[in-house]
């Protein structure tokens, strides 16, 4: 079944002059999603309420904006720059998909309302850095540009485990790796898998315990020396956080 859950927050924006004064804006958030499952799904609000007189406004947010009310004079949207890691492994975050920069113009008449929805959803596992919030940034026609925030409650499913690690040489094709998850992780087990030089597979190397947010691997050896490609696969053990990877490799000259 469906939870849905129902939050209104206002926010009236004081502005420096009275100029600016107008429109007025105030938040609102409703959300919905299966506690555990995704995708989890905020829809933030922004009304626009015009003075006495008529009132132009540009607007910009990550993710779209569906406009009631107002008459739209221009839109426009730019795509996320494009990433690509160094190395063969590749498994970037993401966990709110690939998600465009909108852009809008509107004008308001004497006195009229205007409402844009704006949603925020987790298409992956997000790191506990992520959050479902939404910005607007606003330009007057004059003064100074500003944004309003609107909060999302928190995330109650899976979170994904954000690794790093180092690794510490110690004889010939001998090394120690220490790594990091994400703070409050005590149960699962990380993974070391690596590209040997001039290999298009990967191969498992070592296993590790996650505990306390942090992983050990104390003593591991190589079959071969050169630049090898490693990179780390976490594997949950309950229901707190979900199974998880490094974005990009890391690349290690191995003698």
């Amino acid at each position: 079944m469906v939870r849905r859950l129902v939050l209104a927050a206002v926010l009236l924006c004081v502005l420096p002059s009275p100029a600016l004064a107008n429109p007025s804006f105030s938040v609102s958030i409703s959300a919905a999603g299966v506690p555990g499952n995704l995708p989890s799904t905020v829809t933030h609000r922004l009304t626009l309420t015009a003075g006495a007189t008529q009132e132009t406004v540009s607007i910009s947010t990550l993710g779209t904006m569906a406009v009631s009310g107002g008459q739209i004079e221009e839109r426009s949207a730019v795509a996320p720059p494009v990433f690509r890691c160094e190395g063969r492994w590749m498994r970037l975050h993401e966990a709110h998909g690939n998600v465009s920069r909108n852009n809008l113009r509107l004008t308001l008449a004497p006195f009229a309302t205007a409402f844009i929805d704006t949603e925020t959803s987790y298409e992956n596992p997000p790191w506990t850095s992520d959050n479902l919030d939404a910005v607007w940034d606003i330009t007057p026609p004059q003064g100074t540009s500003f944004s309003i925030a609107s909060s999302a409650p928190e995330f109650r499913g899976a979170y994904g485990v954000e690794l790093d690690f180092a690794m510490t040489r110690l004889a010939s094709r001998v090394y120690a790796v220490t790594g990091t998850a994400e703070t409050g992780v005590e149960s699962g087990r990380v993974e070391l898998w690596g590209y040997a030089p001039g290999r298009t597979r990967a191969s498992r190397l070592a296993t590790a315990r996650v505990r306390d947010g942090e992983w050990t691997i104390p003593r591991f050896g190589l079959p071969r020396t050169g630049r090898w490609e490693f990179y780390a696969r976490y594997r949950t053990a309950g229901t707190d956080f979900a199974n998880d990877a490094s974005e990009c490799g890391t690349f290690v000259r191995i003698r």
